[in-house]
């Protein structure tokens, strides 16, 4: 038999954990696959690391199994027991130092309960590079003051309010003007349908940067430097 557990309400509608055993059914393989699978969705969430012990940040986040972890468990009434768990830590690859604890039950669910264990600068400094990695800059700098990098999180604030937006303005009557007078035509492949565009005096100004095949709008920016060069 193994402890199992589940969240339910008493008659007051607030949620609490009660434990109840449970028949184990899962066998060695599946075991094993499931304590594999909970490691790489563990490094897939959670790429980046922050050694509190040893200052490395160099290196990814590694986790691991410990299959000799106890956690306790308390029945009301009832005498507590001491529970074998599957344990997923986060380690550091240099100095080994555990800074994340989360136990699992035998069919790989996650227990929720008090004994789970995130070093918060870990957690927050790996939540801040991850945040910054896709441009959540406020979440990021948000992140990085929990974990006690306030000079970081002040930069990152400040690179994001200085950033401006330029607008490029294109002058469409001035490069139809400079090609009429040329008689210059210039090839310009569509990067959607790769069909050859003719930039030349004879194209309606409204759809310049228009391809006349596929209805792809083209990179104004690229358009200009060409006949720019021309000029």
């Amino acid at each position: 038999m193994k402890i199992s557990t589940a969240i339910i309400h008493d008659n007051k509608g607030r949620p609490y954990s009660h434990h109840y055993d449970v028949p184990v059914s899962v066998c060695t393989h599946c075991q094993t696959e499931i304590n594999l699978k909970a490691v790489s969705d563990a490094e897939k969430s959670n790429p980046y690391g922050f050694c509190v012990t040893c200052g490395l940040e160099t290196a990814p986040t590694k986790y691991r199994i410990n299959r000799s972890e106890k956690i306790k468990l308390e029945f009301p009434e009832k005498k507590a027991l001491n529970v074998d768990m599957f344990c997923l830590e986060a380690y550091c690859p240099k100095c080994s130092k555990v800074y994340s604890k989360h136990f699992l039950w035998s069919d790989g669910r996650s227990y929720e309960g008090p004994s789970n264990y995130d070093d918060p600068v870990w957690y927050n400094h790996s939540q801040a590079r991850l945040a910054e990695s896709v441009e959540r800059i406020d979440d990021a700098a948000m992140y990085y003051e929990k974990a006690g990098f306030l000079e970081k999180a002040k930069q990152l604030r400040i690179k994001n309010r200085n950033q401006v937006v330029h607008h490029i303005t294109i002058d469409v009557n001035k490069l139809l003007n400079f090609l009429k007078e040329s008689n210059f035509t210039i090839p310009y492949k569509c990067p959607s349908c790769h069909g050859t565009i003719k930039i030349n005096g004879q194209r309606d100004a409204i759809k310049f940067f228009t391809c006349e095949y596929c209805g792809t709008s083209l990179q104004a920016i690229d358009v200009q430097n060409l006949i720019n060069d021309m000029m």
